[in-house]
């Protein structure tokens, strides 16, 4: 049994100790053997009893501590106990109580010290670190959430200490740049990642960056390993009591997100030249005789379609010179109001070009659209067929050809 000296001792430690938020307790007469026995004297502090959820004294027992100890602890607490009662020093342990349907954390620091032929005391210090744990499992979670966001979003993170002249990257960032372990950056270094093309536009944002101005600029590096990387590259200042005194920003990986844009203009373009080859196809102007253009038309004319049908015909008319451009509508079976305009302002079109435009092959719904539009149709030639519109246009430039009489030469 401890004496009044010690006990006095341990009073004045115990106040000591509340100031730091801590407790104590003391098991005496403990055996190796029987570590946690429950009827072993105990002495419990006023911030024990609390913590314990005896607000008045606990019962002087080993029992009442072991009675709040969690029950998955007790085997890894006996096997302390009965190391550290044998071995005698200190230890330093964390582990769980239930008070009051609620489970606690505990950090105890105790020390054994024999009192008599194998038996000994064990006083310990203890604290509730339920909070603190929590905060730093949040912390934990917080610091891992981050680093699988960061991978699995090819997305690293970078720091400047302005003040002490040094650079740090998060894992990520390291595993971008392809280093090995160790590797440590400066901020020099990590500039000449960059290809040698980018090191002038990289050093001039971060130069603006020192002086206040955030950047965004995609660029390419070279690894390590000399692996080119597209990237984007950010950074912001941070100011503490008006004085700026780090750069942070963020360094991702897009060389995939560029490919598959590289990847989508070039099927853009694709498809362009391919709707451009579908549209030259869908109006093929055919020259039939010496300044005579054909345009035979199949299918649903919409009014994207005649719009592009006007574009070519009157290219091809001036390219040409053509004196006569003839749209064949034989394979067209219906049109609507606005189609039927578009034709027949082409066909005005062409004329005010210097030639002359005509419509063949009008089937009766395509006539029956064109008079129901009540679009006015004064000087727009019909034929009934592309052969009769190609005869009539022969004769009329075989009579608008000049005479011309042969002349003899004579002698003198």
């Amino acid at each position: 049994m401890a004496t009044e000296t010690q006990r006095a001792a341990l009073d004045r430690m115990t106040r000591a100790l509340h100031l730091s938020g801590a407790a104590v307790f003391e098991f005496e007469d403990l055996a190796a053997d029987d570590p946690l026995a429950a009827d072993a004297p105990a002495f419990y502090d006023e911030r024990v009893a609390a913590l314990l959820g005896h607000p008045g004294d606990a019962p002087p027992v080993l029992g009442t501590w072991l009675a709040a100890l969690h029950p998955d602890e007790r085997e890894r607490l006996r096997a302390a106990r009965r190391e550290l009662l044998l071995a005698g020093g200190s230890a330093s342990i964390e582990y769980r109580v239930v008070i009051g349907g609620a489970t606690r954390w505990w950090q105890e620091q105790s020390e054994a010290a024999t009192t008599r032929p194998g038996r000994a005391s064990l006083v310990a210090v203890v604290r509730d670190i339920t909070d603190e744990r929590s905060e730093q499992e949040d912390a934990r979670r917080s610091v891992e959430l981050l680093r699988q966001t960061q991978a699995a979003g090819a997305v690293g993170g970078w720091e400047v200490d302005l003040v002490n002249n040094t650079l740090y990257w998060t894992a990520e960032t390291h595993r971008l740049h392809e280093v090995p372990p160790g590797f440590v950056p400066d901020l020099a270094t990590a500039i000449n990642f960059y290809a040698p093309e980018h090191v002038p536009i990289i050093s001039a944002a971060v130069e603006r960056c020192m002086r206040g101005e955030p950047y965004d600029v995609e660029l390419e590096i070279v690894t390590y390993r000399g692996r080119r990387r597209h990237v984007q590259a950010a950074g912001v200042p941070y100011y503490e009591d008006g004085r700026l005194i780090r750069l942070y920003g963020i360094f991702r990986d897009i060389t995939d997100l560029r490919r598959r844009e590289d990847e989508l203009r070039a099927q853009i373009e694709i498809i362009a030249q391919q709707d451009s080859a579908i549209r030259q196809l869908s109006t093929p102007i055919i020259q039939l005789w010496d300044h005579i253009l054909t345009l035979p038309l199949v299918g649903t004319i919409d009014a994207a379609r005649a719009a592009h049908i006007m574009e070519r015909l009157l290219a091809e008319v001036t390219r040409t010179r053509a004196r006569f451009a003839i749209l064949d509508l034989t394979g067209v079976e219906a049109l609507d109001d606005a189609t039927a305009d578009h034709l027949v302002r082409l066909v005005r079109a062409v004329d005010l070009l210097g030639a002359r435009g005509a419509l063949c092959g009008l089937q009766p719904g395509v006539a029956d659209s064109l008079t129901a539009s009540g679009i006015e149709l004064g000087g727009v030639v019909t034929y009934r067929n592309l052969h009769e519109a190609l005869q009539r246009c022969i004769h009329a430039l075989g009579r608008a050809r000049p005479n011309v009489t042969p002349q003899m030469s004579s002698r003198t």
